[in-house]
């Protein structure tokens, strides 16, 4: 591409080196230019196996602006609108919002305006997203309906079930029939198990105790409509292609008529993005229907940042520009500085702009400390009892204390599901969901459970038992989010 240069390689690698990066793909496409493609680092970097540009890298969030082309494509057919209540189209659903429940529309759901926000540590677990959407009556909003954008993978999740109600496919198929075999996409997928057994694959990363550390592959595919793409740098072309050339394939098939289209990248709310509150640093001021939008350098730009488990990607393309770039790295974080300073860099060379230092802008030269790729690390527990200390009593006796078997059995909510309580040896632990962790005591009466995943978050949690005269535990609350109430679980007989 003529405005590719050595330098933007060697930055790309310099940036890579200073946040402990191990594999990069790059995708750009410009109208009248060939699209291009290029791969950096490891894909494995134990076994030292090189990202290719056939190499899949999960996408996380940016999985939304694939959705919303899907239900684009299922407006403009006429079986959706933007603007009818759900409820029309997948009768018996609800909210604990009733006036949610009867006048949620999809362009609510798409531009995160149901009041609903978080309540992801209710996922990954095994239901469709039809089994998934029974639980909504039983989540509670953080915001009054319509009143504030709550950014929500989980209604996203939804917004998949109504597309699988009108049309009979399955999400996984829709995709396929729908967007990857139209662009092309011929290795792009939206399930976990697709993904590996595909084989050529980036092997998520994070850094632990100051060490680079292989994850395994987390399987959200009850969420896959928020977040489970999987593309490689090719498939990506495939896509941005599709955005600058605004719903036309390749041979110009039209997809998604361009009024549409424009309807999807126009902004249907204010939101702010995570790059921090400096103009400089151009963030998004609004958000469309799967789109993060704003201005760069007073240019119109739609973009989206995701993260999962190990995995990082930005998306943004210009659409008056016809520029579209994609990244995607396999590590989880801290990944802000990284892409935004490759992304623009980039889009100035596109855009033949007047060239800025953008790793100075976004990072000084101080290597990254422990604390940084802590970022997605959020201590709950603390927030709440910031004096609280541990109880530090010999564990035998502190047990004894306790008396865990007071405490062991399966609770219950049923938004949340099921968790259960476990002695082992002389510790109590919590099973919920994939995970089974130690729950320690504090003087306070209060336990914390640590290493609680959600979402791109790793949480520090408060678990609290509800006891009879007995002394004797009915139930337990747990808080899982700063904006929710406790959760509270009732024990089953």
């Amino acid at each position: 591409m003529k405005n590719w240069t050595a330098v933007n390689e060697l930055l790309i690698q310099r940036e890579m080196d200073f946040w402990n990066v191990p594999g990069l793909s790059l995708s750009i496409v410009k109208k009248g230019h060939e699209p291009y493609t290029k791969t950096f680092g490891w894909r494995d970097k134990e076994n030292q196996l090189e990202v290719m540009d056939t190499t899949l890298f999960g996408v996380a969030s940016c999985s939304k602006s694939m959705t919303s082309a899907i239900i684009a494509m299922l407006v403009a057919s006429g079986k959706l609108d933007y603007d009818i209540p759900v409820i029309n189209y997948i009768p018996g659903f609800t909210m604990m919002d009733e006036e949610a429940t009867d006048s949620m529309t999809l362009r609510d759901m798409l531009c995160h305006r149901t009041g609903l926000g978080g309540h992801d540590a209710i996922w990954p677990v095994p239901k469709t997203l039809k089994e998934f959407s029974q639980v909504f009556p039983y989540l509670q909003p953080s915001a009054p309906f319509r009143s504030k954008p709550q950014y929500s993978n989980i209604i996203y999740a939804v917004i998949g079930y109504i597309a699988e109600a009108v049309t009979g496919q399955s999400w996984a198929s829709l995709m396929q029939n729908y967007l990857f075999d139209p662009l092309g996409m011929t290795s792009a997928n939206c399930q976990a198990k697709d993904m590996t057994d595909y084989g050529n694959f980036a092997h998520p990363y994070q850094v632990l105790d100051g060490k680079l550390t292989k994850l395994p592959v987390w399987n959200v595919d009850v969420v896959a409509p928020a977040a489970s793409v999987n593309c490689t740098a090719i498939d990506m072309c495939k896509w941005l292609s599709f955005l600058i050339n605004k719903g036309r394939t390749e041979d110009g098939t039209p997809l998604i008529p361009e009024n549409i289209f424009q309807t999807m990248i126009t902004p249907q709310v204010d939101f702010s993005d995570d790059i921090g509150p400096d103009a400089e640093l151009y963030p998004s001021d609004g958000y469309a229907m799967g789109w993060k939008t704003g201005k760069y350098r007073e240019k119109l730009i739609c973009k989206h940042t995701g993260k999962i488990e190990g995995y990082t990607s930005i998306q943004a393309f210009m659409p008056d520009d016809d520029i579209g770039i994609s990244l995607m790295m396999n590590l989880h974080s801290p990944t802000i500085a990284i892409m935004h300073t490759i992304l623009y860099t980039l889009m100035d060379s596109l855009l033949n702009l007047p060239s800025v230092d953008w790793t100075w802008k976004f990072r000084d030269d101080r290597k990254p400390t422990a604390e940084d790729y802590k970022d997605c690390h959020v201590d709950i527990f603390h927030s709440i009892y910031p004096d609280a200390i541990p109880n530090e009593m010999p564990s035998q006796q502190l047990m004894a204390s306790y008396k865990a078997h007071l405490y062991e059995g399966t609770y219950y909510n049923p938004g949340y599901g099921f968790l259960t309580i476990v002695s082992k040896g002389d510790k109590l632990y919590m099973k919920y969901r994939d995970m089974f962790l130690p729950v320690t005591p504090y003087w306070t009466g209060n336990f914390r459970v640590d290493n609680v995943k959600e979402d791109i978050f790793t949480l520090s949690i408060p678990l609290t038992f509800i006891c009879d005269e007995e002394h004797k535990s009915i139930g337990l609350r747990v808080r899982f989010e700063s904006l929710i109430d406790d959760i509270l679980f009732l024990k089953k007989d």
